[in-house]
């Protein structure tokens, strides 16, 4: 018995005595647990941060976010904002932890923290083991021309109606629309498929475009880009029954056909209508022709007819820019133009574009061309009366843009044609005159844009970097083509050019086009005297035999292009007669391998050379051979040779210079230090790297990564003198600052627009120039600064004051990110007028962002992001107690009467700063008027967001009949323990147009605050509040609360 008794005992001391112990150690460890909570969570909000910079770049490249990585962060977000929510409660009950509170209460808060560290530990490294991370974005099924020209008129409206009616109905799945070409079919078809995708009536709304040649890999291509799906199939049919595999994993599908010339099978492409799908699956075509729509097997025909007089009328006048009482002012004739366009609207608008701004001469003179012009295709209906009018567009031209509209002719249908090829081939045919390449590309986009006005070209959907032909123009451009003397154009011949030798028109043609031909291309024999252009451009480059070939008969050849679009790089040998090219100025060899290029040295006019995509083993490099050159694009090429033979520093006449992403790069890096020896260049492009910042755009563009400056030469360390934008990564060699390391402090940087330097650290200045204080203006053009993760930079700026204070005054855009040894970011009276974006990240600053004389300079910035600037305790100041400036005596500047700062920011965003006490005082608030957003996040310390002003005059001033910030739309709060209010009491606080409204965590802000925040009387007036999110406030009654 007793033996049972001690038992029991020795039992009920274990249960109490074990958890004791345990629970004591708790209690022991406690600031060992905050820590320890306190770094796992620092570590998980830095790999949180890290995924997004790579979902940031994988965004970039078009990709989509695997469910996996998104459902990590979605935990982790959860995770840490229960964590957040624990430290919270540890805040308020900070007395447990002083023991004077229960001793069960301590145990089970040092319990949840032992849990959440445990919680973070099993998420922390998961991110990085997430595969795959990411996936190609599908491509948009159909992409749209931009509808805010597009004007409904009634025929318009009717047939747009009947399309809706159609692919509503469900034993409908073939439709056709028909008209004339011009009439706006495609314009029409792509409205609808805006519409329908919008109303969510299609899984997928696919575009083919067939034209009168359709290329069945070409358009089995672009469904597979908008099904995100890889063709590996060699053969038409494996890419067809690939792709309607994929196809019919899709419910409903509208796929419009465009331009249908002849009946063709779409099985060949890969779509098949089934009775599965029939009825699920729509087929909208448009054609010229309604025996096409029969042929179809169309189940709804819909006619896009042609304007009535009172339609026609109106679009007339909007391209003409006329209205009625001018028309009236000159005797009517702009009436009877726009009747002789026979309702067409391309017609209409381009004799209507042509005519803008002409006399009253000139009006009665293209009456008289278009009523007196020769019959044309009169047994089409209506192709004489638009050939007519788009003849007469093109009468109203000048010679230089008439043989640019004709050279857009060339070009296959529907093909966009990119701006920059069509100025590499006019400065061939000499539309550039002899001034600089410069000034003829100014000279060659003038006339592209008066072609554009003229609506006889249009931009593609893409880019305005490209432009587009109507079918119905370039039918138009090749009709007038064929019947020129002087300009003759074969496009696409069926026939082996061999056998059209005895053809006097081939003979005679002055460009010859051929893309993509279905039958191999032998050049034996060529002659053609007037010969000037000649395109050649292939998927699969054997379809062109050029090696036996003589060039004897085509010595006046201007332009030769020699394009391969398949893959790999196939072999071309030219042929000897090549030597005899002597007129040739513009030359394009793309996609190719060239064993030979040394031919190039004998073409003495060439100016532009195009060797984009070719593998080849070194440039020519004799001295004075291509004296003319002007243009020599080396964009992706792969020399098969290390070494650099300094070839392009003898290209003495060399104005443009493209070398992106050449291979080796130690070739490319030897090649860059030539540039400084031409005199004439004008616009380089030279990056080594996939990393550019959009920077490429700008004329002279320099991006290297791990460039050893120690190996540049004294004399080539002003190499970036001549530059515009450069972005340098992984700079190393001893170089502590760009100026005077890479150049010389005499001269500055007096092109320098925009400058990026990313992972150097070496770099402890920017600029410092303090070996030369006479140097007033280094930088007068600098107008964007990025700095990323540059570990020993010290200031931006190092020199005499007034010297210093120089460097940002164009400055516009400022990013800071990963410089945590930067203190001082701008000398406290330097002059930021222009800047309008300032990003400042992971930097420990010093205790004030800038001075308020700075603050009031500031009257451009529009967006203001801080982020984990630990000391920054203040944004703004108005003294001189919170900072220094290197110990630098600076020149006393009055602070501007007006009391405004920052007075067009709009977007205002603060987070993880642990020490910020203050934002802007409300004395400033006022000027304040555009701010669209308030994001603030995780500033422990931070009690108003705009406090208390320090002048005196300000100190009691309130507001209470301005609306302080009338346009603001999102007010964002979070985990700011000290918040009591935005405002100081005595301010009121008005933001009718707020829509979103975000606190949580924000334990000593007021509820009666956003009660009024939420349901004021201004507010009742204008908009209520779309989205609100209240977390961490324990008071019930918020919401009876509202007014």
């Amino acid at each position: 018995m007793v033996d049972v008794a001690i038992s029991i005992v020795v039992t009920v001391v274990e249960h109490l005595v074990g958890p004791t112990i345990r629970g004591g150690k708790c209690l022991l460890c406690v600031k060992k647990f905050i820590r320890d909570l306190e770094n796992e969570k620092k570590d998980l909000v830095f790999e949180r941060d890290n995924l997004f910079g790579l979902i940031e770049q994988a965004k970039h490249r078009t990709e989509e976010i695997e469910k996996p990585v998104e459902q990590w962060l979605n935990d982790v977000k959860k995770l840490l904002e229960e964590v957040e929510d624990l430290e919270q409660r540890m805040t308020e009950n900070t007395s447990c932890f002083q023991g004077t509170c229960p001793t069960w209460k301590r145990y089970r808060l040092c319990k949840q923290m032992v849990k959440k560290i445990e919680a973070i530990g099993k998420f922390k490294g998961k991110s990085k083991n997430i595969q795959p991370f990411s996936h190609r974005a599908p491509l948009p099924g159909i992409q749209y021309e931009s509808s805010e020209n597009f004007t409904y008129f009634e025929s318009t409206k009717v047939a747009n109606d009947q399309i809706l009616k159609a692919l509503q109905d469900d034993d409908i799945y073939m439709i056709g629309v028909y008209g004339m070409g011009g009439t706006g079919k495609t314009t029409l078809v792509n409205e609808v498929g805006k519409k329908v995708e919008a109303l969510k009536f299609f899984d997928k709304t696919i575009l083919i475009t067939m034209s009168q040649t359709p290329n069945i890999r070409d358009i089995q291509g672009k469904i597979a880009d908008v099904l995100n799906l890889k063709l590996e199939e060699e053969s038409d049919e494996g890419r067809a029954q690939r792709l309607w595999l994929s196809l019919k994993e899709n419910k409903r599908i509208l796929i419009i056909v465009d331009d249908l010339w002849r009946e063709f099978n779409l099985n060949d492409i890969g779509i098949h209508l089934d009775n599965n799908n029939k009825g699920a699956w729509k087929i909208l075509i448009t054609t010229r022709n309604q025996h096409i729509c029969d042929l179809m097997h169309c189940q709804k025909k819909i006619h896009l007819g042609l304007l009535c007089e009172d339609e026609s009328w109106t679009l007339f006048k909007k391209h003409a820019h006329i209205d009625d009482s001018l028309s009236k002012s000159l005797d009517g004739v702009p009436q009877k133009v726009c009747l002789e366009c026979k309702g067409l609207p391309i017609a209409i608008k381009a004799v209507g574009s042509s005519l803008k701004g002409k006399s009253i001469a000139d009006w009665k003179v293209a009456f008289h061309m278009l009523t007196h012009s020769e019959a044309v295709d009169d047994h089409v209906e209506g192709v004489g009366a638009a050939l007519s009018c788009l003849k007469l567009s093109y009468d109203y031209l000048s010679d230089k843009q008439k043989l640019i509209f004709l050279m857009c002719s060339m070009f296959p249908e529907d093909y966009k044609i990119s701006i920059e090829d069509m100025i590499r081939y006019a400065v061939g045919l000499g539309l550039g005159g002899r001034f600089s390449l410069d000034s003829a590309r100014d000279d060659i986009e003038a006339t592209i844009n008066r072609l554009l006005e003229s609506c006889l070209l249009m931009y593609a959907r893409e880019s305005k970097e490209y432009v587009k032909m109507h079918d119905t123009v370039r039918d138009t451009a090749l009709w007038i083509a064929k019947r020129l003397e002087n300009h003759k154009i074969v496009v696409n011949v069926d026939k082996p050019v061999n056998t059209l030798e005895r053809d006097d028109f081939i003979r005679d043609c002055y460009a010859l086009s051929l893309w993509y031909p279905k039958q191999d291309q032998n050049f034996h024999q060529l002659r053609a005297p007037n010969l000037e252009i000649i395109f050649l451009h292939s998927r699969r480059w054997k379809s062109f035999d050029l090696s036996h070939a003589t060039f004897q008969g085509i010595k006046g050849l201007k332009v030769l292009s020699l394009i391969n679009n398949g893959s790999g790089h196939p072999s071309l040998s030219l042929p000897s007669s090549t030597h005899s090219l002597t007129n040739l100025r513009t030359l394009r060899l793309n996609g190719l391998k060239l064993d030979n290029i040394y031919f190039i040295e004998s073409l003495t006019g060439l100016e532009v050379l195009d060797l984009q995509r070719c593998i080849l083993n070194e440039l020519p490099n004799r001295k004075g051979k291509l004296k003319r050159l002007k243009l020599l694009d080396l964009s992706r090429c792969r020399f098969l040779q290390d070494k650099y033979n300094a070839a392009i520093g003898k290209c003495s006449q060399l104005e443009e210079l493209y070398a992106s992403k050449c291979m080796p790069k130690e070739y490319l890096y030897q090649s860059v230090m030539d540039i400084i020896t031409l005199p004439m260049l004008q616009r380089f492009v030279i990056h080594t790297t996939n990393l550019t910042r959009d920077f490429s755009k700008n004329s002279r563009h320099l991006e290297v990564m791990d460039l050893n400056i120690s190996n540049l030469k004294a004399s080539k360390k002003n190499l970036l003198q001549i530059a515009e934008t450069v972005h340098l990564i992984h700079l190393h060699g001893g170089c502590k600052n760009i100026m005077p390391d890479m150049i010389g402090v005499m001269g500055g940087l007096s092109c320098f627009t925009c400058l990026c330097l990313e992972g150097c650290p070496e770099i402890e200045y920017i600029f410092n120039t303090t070996s030369d204080s006479e140097v007033k203006c280094l930088v007068p053009k600098l107008v964007e600064l990025v700095l990323l993760e540059l570990e020993n930079l010290e200031e931006l700026c190092r020199g005499p004051p007034l010297q210093v204070l120089s460097f940002f005054e164009k400055l516009e855009k400022l990013e800071i990110q990963q410089c945590m040894k930067l203190h001082i970011i701008f000398p406290w009276e330097c002059n930021l007028q222009n800047l309008k974006i300032l990003k400042i990240a992971n930097c420990t600053s010093g205790e004030v962002l800038f001075s308020m004389s700075v603050a009031h300079s500031l009257q451009q910035l529009e967006v203001l992001e801080v982020a984990h600037c630990d000391e920054l305790k203040h944004i703004t100041a108005t003294g001189r107690e919170h900072g220094s400036n290197s110990g630098n005596e600076i020149v006393q500047t009055p602070v501007k009467s007006s009391h405004f700062v920052m007075s067009r920011l709009k977007k205002l965003h603060i987070s993880y700063c642990k020490k910020l006490e203050s934002l802007l005082p409300i004395c400033c608030v006022e000027g304040l008027a555009p701010l669209e957003e308030i994001q603030i996040i995780r500033v422990p310390m931070l009690k108003l967001v705009f406090g208390a002003c320090d002048h005196q005059h300000h100190s009691s001033r309130q507001y209470p009949n301005q609306n302080m910030h009338p346009y603001l739309k999102l007010l964002k709060l979070t985990n700011l323990d000290n918040l009591i209010g935005v405002c100081p009491e005595n301010n009121c606080e008005k933001w009718p147009s707020s829509t979103a409204l975000i606190v949580e965590r924000c334990p000593k802000l007021s509820v009666s605050w956003i009660a009024t925040m939420a349901g004021s009387k201004e507010r009742e007036k204008v908009v209520k509040i779309e989205k609100m999110t209240l977390r961490g406030f324990s008071e019930l009654n918020l919401i009876s609360r509202m007014p």
